[in-house]
């Protein structure tokens, strides 16, 4: 079986994501309203370990339902580098390139040298 690359990093599903945040955000919401409600009835310590709940809760709520997987920060497959070596050419001395004359022979026309075709009718 030939070997396989990994050619991206993408990460975890979008869609998969979002629902696994807003399921985790449900459910500290939910224990804050139990914490919220709770402060009608239990007495005490209780009291203090309920307010806090109620009042920590919502922060890691959000910071859950923000907070993106990014995958398993695995880094895609990279060939290696190739070493650029330099070549051993052989020096261009200036007098074989001063033999070479380029000649371009095109007889010298401007656009607007020509004369135009009179339409009947159309005057400028």
């Amino acid at each position: 079986m030939a070997k396989s690359y990994d050619v991206t990093s993408a990460g975890v599903n979008p869609a998969e994501d979002r629902a696994h945040r807003m399921r985790m955000y449900f459910i500290a919401m939910t224990l804050r309203v139990a914490c919220v409600v709770s402060l009608f009835w239990v007495r005490d310590w209780w009291v203090l370990l309920s307010a806090a709940g109620a009042i920590f809760l919502p922060w890691f709520a959000v910071l859950v339902g923000n907070a993106v997987a990014h995958g398993g920060e695995q880094v895609p497959d990279a060939p290696e580098p190739l070493q650029i070596e330099a070549s051993e050419a052989e020096p261009i001395e200036a007098t074989d390139v001063a033999h070479e004359v380029i000649v371009v022979d095109v007889d010298p026309e401007r656009r607007g040298s020509h004369p135009r075709p009179q339409t009947p009718g159309a005057e400028l």
